[in-house]
């Protein structure tokens, strides 16, 4: 047997795939104190709804395999629930999260306010130390600069750190050095080094990225650590995959390591799926619409077409526009009341590729 398990913020969805028989399909009541409790609820409901009724070990022992999609990451970031966060960087770059690109988004919108970085710019620290573009060091790293960083960061309760300077993509040792600083000196905080995460050509892209992964890091990797704890309880042997934003799975060891990777992981699934039954009618190309409903309440609508991109804007104007640079099925994040405009967005962008002529009324 296989399942396949998507977690959200209101509800937690189970598809059971039995050999021979029409797949069983669940929902139970997510339950936001702790998501894992409502994975293992919805396991005991499908094992009695067995046919015969099983006990949850022997269904858990059948299990072959569990892939599993979240909306965790998705959620925090959208809410600003994440890590409270810091980042070293190179002197003099600090600024980068907020400067970004240096293009305002919506150049003619006047009340146009800028993103608030995920980490606030006293806990982000230029670090002496400079590489070429080519690798070669002009500026040794100052160790100095490092723990006088570290020093303020337990002070004030940081719980997770991002490491990402000037050019480390060509050479990663300043990044090492930094990274063994802090294992030594914050053992207990979660880190992500750039260059492990994303060693990209490009700072801000670079910089975004490992910020989120930081911002996210620790509460996925709490929530993964309390699901493996309560399926082995259980009994459950198999292999347990996590979904990745471009609908592809991994092992929760990585997903741990690089939970950017998942922001997201909920709607990723759904494009896949999609694709599939529309092949079974000789159709290559899909739009699939999923209703969720984030821990903020409002509702929240996401459309995604079923081929992959690299850049994708996580969340919405209305609460962090944050670049992720990842592989990504492209999904458009919108207000319940927004259907129509959101239709509209990707009638605009891919008219090449896919023409959506959405007749949904506005919601009420």
């Amino acid at each position: 047997m296989k399942i396949g398990i998507d977690v959200g913020g209101t509800f937690t969805d189970f598809f059971l795939v039995k050999d021979g028989e029409a797949p069983l399909i669940h929902k139970t009541l997510s339950t936001p104190e702790d998501l894992s409790i409502a994975v293992l609820e919805g396991m005991k409901d499908l094992a009695g709804m067995m046919e015969p009724a099983m006990s949850p070990e022997n269904f858990a022992k059948e299990l072959d395999t569990i892939v599993h999609g979240t909306t965790v990451t998705t959620n925090a970031t959208l809410t600003r629930r994440g890590a409270k966060s810091a980042l070293l960087t190179t002197k003099g770059l600090r600024d980068a999260l907020e400067m970004r690109r240096g293009i305002r988004e919506e150049q003619y919108n006047n009340r146009y306010t800028n993103v608030v970085p995920l980490a606030e710019r006293y806990l982000r620290t230029g670090v002496g130390g400079r590489l070429d573009r080519n690798g070669k060091e002009l500026e040794p790293l100052s160790k100095q600069d490092i723990l006088d960083a570290i020093e303020l960061y337990k002070k004030e309760g940081v719980e997770a750190i991002s490491i990402c300077f000037m050019n480390a993509f060509a050479n990663p040792e300043h990044e090492q050095a930094a990274a063994e600083i802090v294992r030594q000196e914050l053992p207990d905080a979660y880190l992500t080094v750039s260059t492990e995460l994303l060693p990209s050509i490009r700072f801000y892209e670079r910089v975004s990225t490992t910020a989120l992964n930081t911002y996210v890091g620790p509460i996925l990797s709490h929530y993964l650590g309390q699901l493996k704890n309560r399926l082995k309880d259980i009994g459950f042997g198999g292999i347990l995959l996590i979904m990745q934003s471009n609908g592809g799975v991994m092992s929760p060891e990585i997903a741990e390591r690089k939970p950017a990777q998942t922001l997201l992981s909920g709607p990723a699934g759904g494009p896949g799926a999609g694709l599939i039954y529309a092949q079974a009618h000789d159709q290559n190309k899909c739009l699939t619409v999923i209703w969720a409903a984030p821990v903020s309440k409002p509702q929240w609508l996401s459309i995604a077409r079923s081929w992959s991109m690299m850049v994708r804007l996580i969340a919405t104007a209305l609460l962090c526009r944050c670049w992720a640079y990842i592989p990504s099925v492209p999904v458009v994040v919108r207000s319940a009341g927004s259907i129509k405009a959101a239709c509209s967005v990707w009638d605009q962008r891919a008219p090449a590729l896919i023409r959506v002529r959405c007749v949904i009324k506005k919601a009420a």
